[in-house]
């Protein structure tokens, strides 16, 4: 594999199922990655392998028998599956997937067809994989597995350690049906009703291997959803790449796998776990655009859950226990992008999550005039609400709410809300993005990168620009506003100082756009290096409610390597 995004994560899914229903109702989900990687925590012989930590014996080369050793002392004594299955409940997550094999082949479930399992080569002697299944069947979360079909460092026909067999020649069939097909299925038979095998890096997987996974997945458990990562556009629903949450909605089934810190497996160092805030904005953010949010956690050696991880899953749960209806089983909304937050739905039933609080007591909704018969707050408080223009204006306490997001719940009349153009709101931060766009001479394109090893983000950008391009926004406002524009882009060295403008209703300005400091390869073979920043092209004035257009794009020749992520319209205060 060449490290690309496509390489790790394969194609789409068929993405809608109608045994896939369970997973549009459950929204928010615990991954765990946890293994013998967990034993090293991203230490080898005393040097510290930064970036994620279950890729320690393909980072550091440790050999086949040295890696085998570390079996010899893993010993999870502290590992409790009914407190990990408790904590996915308390945090409001209703499924689990785990590494049951993650690629340094080492299986966490008890094995008859490969000793090299935690249930034979290690201290530890149980099978953690049927504890829990056990635990969350009591307690009525839906269980699955996640297994590394196609990378195993530990096998020399498997695909990835070219350390211990340098240039061999590999007999893949042989890896596949002698361990990976025979474990699969020991996974499917041996565990009760599962919910989802979660498949990673098809790598050079064929269509045929691809579609005989997915049979005996049918066959043994019928119910079973198999993700887009078995490869070669099968499976049932689409896992986005690690981290990646789209910024418009998505039609389909799909999810966002996200990790709680930096790594995916236990590293000693990392401490960089994302706020309860955080957690919650980045649910909301894949619930309103149609997914499931799958958010990771990484237990140590001995079988714990980081404290510090634990407390704040726990904190995100008490909000999401308080918003059931608002999370779980909710759908995306038809109302355009919101300047302030995001929504949910559920029928005539909208959630308004307000990230970002109107201090001036006034909640701008767009499409709603005349369509509003309710509005409350969390603690039961009825709001007033008038029209302005096409848009309902809700009366809200100056004051921010209690709550990582305060949520406003709005009963409407009628049928579905047609989503109409983007609205521009005043006294906002608003973001014209490239979806809601009418590009000419240019296109969409999506760029994902590596910032630490493993650490993917990923921006929706337009590019391939030619002199005649042009990338325009249509959109309303309901009232005079004036903001500061600012454009997020990357520009390589040779697109260095291109000239480019903007013209709002007819008036033009022009700018130049600077070398961000993009780099196509970096010393360490990660791939490219995509650097953006913004640009502040000055302050621009709508007088009057209505609709404008906004057009933005090079003066000539110059700049074709220009990626532009979004514009933003902030404030002028």
């Amino acid at each position: 594999m060449d490290g690309t995004s496509s390489d790790m994560w394969g194609g789409t899914g068929s993405s809608g199922t109608e045994k896939g229903a369970w997973l549009a109702d459950s929204r928010f989900a615990m991954f765990i990655h946890w293994g013998l990687y967990s034993e090293l925590g991203a230490r080898w012989q005393g040097q510290t392998h930064y970036g994620i930590s279950e890729w320690i014996m393909n980072r550091a080369r440790i050999g086949v028998a040295e890696y085998e050793r570390i079996a010899e002392q893993f010993n999870p004594v502290d590992f409790d599956a009914g407190e990990w299955v408790d904590l996915a409940a308390a945090a409001g997550m209703r499924h689990m997937m785990i590494t049951s094999k993650h690629h340094d082949g080492f299986a966490m479930f008890a094995s008859k067809v490969h000793p090299y399992n935690i249930a034979t080569a290690t201290p530890f002697g149980r099978d953690p994989m049927a504890e829990l299944s056990a635990a969350c069947a009591e307690r009525g979360l839906r269980f699955g597995f996640y297994y590394s079909q196609t990378l195993d460092w530990h096998e020399p026909d498997g695909v990835g350690n070219d350390w211990d067999w340098p240039g061999r020649e590999r007999d893949f069939q042989s890896y596949l049906r002698g361990k990976a097909i025979p474990q699969i299925e020991e996974l499917l038979t041996g565990y009760g009703p599962i919910c989802g095998i979660w498949f990673d890096c098809p790598g050079p997987i064929t269509e045929d291997e691809s579609r005989e996974i997915v049979a005996m997945v049918r066959q043994h458990q019928p119910d079973c959803l198999v993700n887009s990562r078995i490869g070669n556009n099968l499976g049932d629903y689409d896992s986005l790449g690690d981290q990646e949450i789209p910024r418009l909605p998505r039609a389909g089934l799909w999810e966002t796998p996200d990790t709680h810190n930096d790594t995916w497996a236990y590293a000693w160092y990392d401490l960089n776990f994302k706020s309860a805030g955080e957690i919650a904005r980045r649910l909301v953010r894949v619930v309103s655009r149609g997914g499931t949010y799958l958010l990771n956690v990484g237990p140590d050696g001995r079988g714990r859950i980081p404290e510090a991880s634990a407390a704040i899953l726990r904190e995100v749960g008490v909000w999401v226990h308080a918003h059931e209806q608002a999370i779980h089983g909710a759908q995306p909304s038809t109302l355009p992008p919101l300047a302030w937050g995001e929504c949910t739905a559920r029928g005539n039933t909208l959630f308004l999550h307000v990230f970002d609080w109107p201090t001036d007591g006034r909640l701008v909704v767009p499409g709603l005039a005349g369509r509003v018969w309710s509005a409350r707050l969390d603690d039961g408080t009825a709001l007033a609400y008038t029209a302005l223009g096409s848009a309902a204006v809700i009366d809200v306490p100056r004051a921010r709410p209690d709550g990582l997001i305060p949520v406003v719940t709005v009963q409407i009349e009628g049928g579905e809300i047609a989503s109409g153009a983007q609205v521009v709101l005043s006294g906002c931060t608003n973001h014209l993005e490239p979806g809601l766009a009418t590009l000419t001479g240019c296109a969409e394109q999506k760029v994902s990168w590596m910032e630490k090893f493993g650490d993917w983000h990923h921006a929706e950008c337009v590019g391939g620009w030619t002199s005649a391009s042009s990338c325009a926004w249509t959109f309303d406002t309901v009232e005079p506003g004036r903001w500061y524009l600012d454009i997020r882009y990357s520009c390589p060295a040779d697109d260095d100082y291109s000239e480019w403008q903007v013209t709002l209703d007819g008036e033009m300005v022009s700018f130049p756009l600077l070398d961000t400091g993009e780099r196509e390869h970096r010393k360490i073979g990660w791939g490219a290096l995509p650097r953006f920043r913004e640009y502040r092209v000055g302050v621009v004035t709508v007088p009057e409610a209505g609709s404008h257009t906004l057009a933005f794009g090079p003066t000539g020749e110059a700049g074709a390597g220009i990626r532009v992520e979004a514009l933003r319209l902030s404030p002028v205060s």
